[in-house]
């Protein structure tokens, strides 16, 4: 049900330069300011044209922007979500629960998760690091998932029903009529984010073994 190939995709990153982009950029981000294409650019070793031209190519819904036009959102993200993601005391956010199983292991740090339980709204709060999810409250929380198969950029087809959920009972009552929902334990979903998350990566060192 869950191509890895297929939500990586979906994000644009199919090409080693899409990867080395956004993992430099998701890196950048989790700095807690906005991006500009220069600073992007300067940590990619590349030129702003490079920089811009990549950027350009991302399918439309994959990187935020402000009124300034700097880069402030790309999975991680300076505007408030439902997924706190607090690094280093940062406070940002992400797009969606399974974003924030993913890239601790991206940016290479640990972050303190809370999200709210749309079902009961009771808090789901953990703790990931790039080596696994420890501190889990409640403990038998689980996470939503969906096939990506449906029309429409990555947070209209994917992120908007990818949740933290309290119990697996709570999940399933939100789920029902939901037929493309699935619930996984919390576990389950930090491993297919890893999975996802090297995939990316390796894409990313190639791109720089090769210029």
């Amino acid at each position: 049900m869950y191509n890895m190939d297929e939500i990586v995709e979906r994000l644009g990153l199919t090409g080693e330069r899409e990867a080395a982009l956004h993992v430099t950029l998701l890196r950048e981000l989790a700095l807690g300011q906005p991006v500009t294409v220069e600073r992007l650019a300067k940590s990619l070793k590349w030129t702003t044209d490079e920089a811009e031209l990549v950027l350009e190519k991302l399918p439309c819904g994959t990187i935020e922007y402000d009124g300034q036009g700097r880069l402030i959102g790309s999975g991680i993200t300076l505007r408030e979500t439902p997924h706190a993601f607090v690094v280093n005391d940062r406070p940002l956010y992400t797009w969606c629960a399974l974003d924030a199983l993913m890239f601790p292991a991206v940016i290479g740090e640990r972050a303190q998760v809370q999200s709210r339980c749309p079902q009961t709204n009771n808090p789901v709060t953990l703790t990931v690091t790039p080596q696994g999810v420890v501190s889990l409250e409640p403990e038998d929380a689980v996470v939503s998932l969906v096939s990506v198969a449906a029309a429409g950029d990555i947070r209209s087809a994917f992120c908007c029903d990818v949740h933290f959920f309290a119990s697996r009972q709570a999940g399933e009552a939100w789920g029902r009529d939901k037929m493309h929902v699935h619930m996984v334990s919390v576990q389950e979903g930090f491993e297919l984010g890893q999975r996802i998350a090297h995939l990316i990566l390796n894409r990313a060192r190639s791109d720089q073994h090769g210029s």
